[in-house]
């Protein structure tokens, strides 16, 4: 039987959309311009591209190695047992060692796509010990305030039979197009469904808009009256939970926006296998400043012009 030909379709997740907003060049290499990497013989520009395409930033692997941890954490809860919070930071910090050997190292280059490679490494930035320090610091308050938190004792506390997902990446349909929500954790309580978002970063106005598609995707997968979902936004370095009983005017707000945002993407969507290239659809950011932290700095002709 011949294989399925894949197909470069059009998917929509609230990282992308921002991912689009902030720079159309940026979207287009991290979407477009690496498709097909995986049938490039010998290998070329196209896998150096999705090389580049998953490289992080240190903030956003401690994020990662956090959110990977408190995974963790609900498996073996589901098991019947629990983490103390030590054990927790010792599992986040292992996973952090991991990740950084692998990035500093040549371990990343055997499968890039599936490995940790930070881009400070790549780009052979100097990291000063108390950007490490930052990271080992977040990571422990994080992972102790999870443990600990009386805010955070309702999911602790929580029956994994009213568990509805952990970290589980699902997809439904809206406008014809695949959209991606991966709450961190979700639970049916006395007929509310909560939705929680763990954040190791300082709260942005995007994380609002974020949790709403998640509860957007709770009435389409769960069957969710939006009077009856609740959202949560767990900061779990600043040791603070917004929580956002969701409103029909706020939904709609949300799916408005989310509405255009992937209307404005099917007009520039292309197959690049079988559709003509225009470039003009994907002009850098004119914030020039920003080209220093883009992931594709070292390929992007804008970038190397903006130093």
């Amino acid at each position: 039987m011949a294989a399925t030909q894949l197909k470069c379709e059009l998917s929509w997740s609230a990282s992308r959309a921002r991912e689009f907003d902030r720079c159309k060049r940026e979207y287009w290499l991290a979407r477009y311009a690496s498709w097909g990497w995986w049938t490039e013989r010998p290998r070329g520009e196209r896998f150096q591209t999705m090389v580049h395409k998953c490289l992080t930033s240190l903030p956003a692997f401690t994020g990662d190695v956090v959110h990977r941890a408190i995974a963790r954490w609900f498996e073996l809860k589901a098991a019947g047992t629990t983490m103390t919070a030590a054990e927790l930071y010792e599992h986040a910090r292992e996973l952090f060692r991991d990740g950084w050997r692998q990035s500093a190292g040549d371990g990343w280059k055997e499968r890039p796509n599936k490995s940790t490679h930070l881009f400070e490494h790549h780009y052979q930035w100097e990291i000063p010990a108390a950007r490490t320090e930052a990271a080992r610091e977040l990571i422990e308050r994080s992972t102790r305030w999870f443990c600990e938190a009386p805010e955070l004792a309702r999911v602790r506390n929580a029956d994994p039979a009213s568990w509805l997902g952990v970290e589980a990446l699902d997809t439904y349909q809206f406008l014809g197009t695949k959209v991606y929500a991966v709450p961190d954790y979700a639970a049916k309580e006395e007929e509310k469904f909560h939705i929680w978002d763990w954040k190791t970063g300082k709260p942005r106005d995007s994380d609002l808009f974020q949790l709403h598609t998640y509860a957007l995707y709770a009435c389409e997968r769960w069957n969710a009256d939006p009077e009856d979902i609740v959202l949560h936004a767990a900061y779990l370095g600043v040791g603070q939970v917004t929580d956002l009983p969701v409103s029909i005017d706020r939904l709609s707000e949300a799916q408005d926006k989310m509405s255009m945002s992937v209307r404005e993407m099917m007009d520039l969507h292309y197959d690049p296998d079988q559709d003509d290239l225009v470039m003009d659809n994907w002009t850098a950011s004119p914030e020039a400043g920003k080209c220093r932290y883009c992931r594709f700095r070292g390929i992007c002709q804008e970038a190397l012009l903006n130093g």
